[in-house]
């Protein structure tokens, strides 16, 4: 929050946003809301890219068709990588990338659109993975 007002935007916690206007940045300080979240969203910043944990997940914005930023961490996460290649996600390795990056997306509503499609249907491509897995493992074992 300190970052955000040394950058002058206009922010405030989810927990104390009422039916007024909703400010330029929604700091999220409530669990089980990110799904919710990701519907209206513009784009998606996922966090864990910088730190050690690692990525959070990525699939959940860009099924709702929102272009994703993170960090360069992103070895624990396949779909971030699939995500870049699809067209529908960015990796930012410094402030000032992850800046240059939002803004762009945010002022280009057509380069913002196409990578949010790109988006959706990488994840909308591996829809039924795990049935799939399933078939292949009734198959080894003798059941199909």
């Amino acid at each position: 929050e300190a970052a955000l007002d040394g950058l002058g935007l206009a922010h405030a916690r989810l927990s104390a946003l009422d039916a007024g206007p909703v400010p330029e940045v929604v700091v999220v300080d409530r669990v089980g809301v990110l799904g919710d979240l990701y519907a209206v969203a513009d784009l998606a910043y996922v966090g864990g890219g910088f730190g050690t944990k690692g990525l959070h997940s990525v699939l959940e914005p860009a099924a709702f068709g929102a272009p994703v930023l993170f960090g360069p961490r992103h070895a624990n996460a396949r779909e971030a990588a699939g995500l870049i290649d699809a067209g529908g996600a960015f990796e930012v390795t410094a402030e000032s990338e992850l800046a240059a990056r939002l803004c762009t997306l945010l002022s280009d509503e057509g380069e913002r659109a196409a990578a949010g499609e790109a988006a959706r249907g990488y994840v909308q491509a591996g829809l039924g993975a795990a049935e799939r897995g399933a078939e292949v493992v009734e198959r080894l074992l003798g059941r199909r």
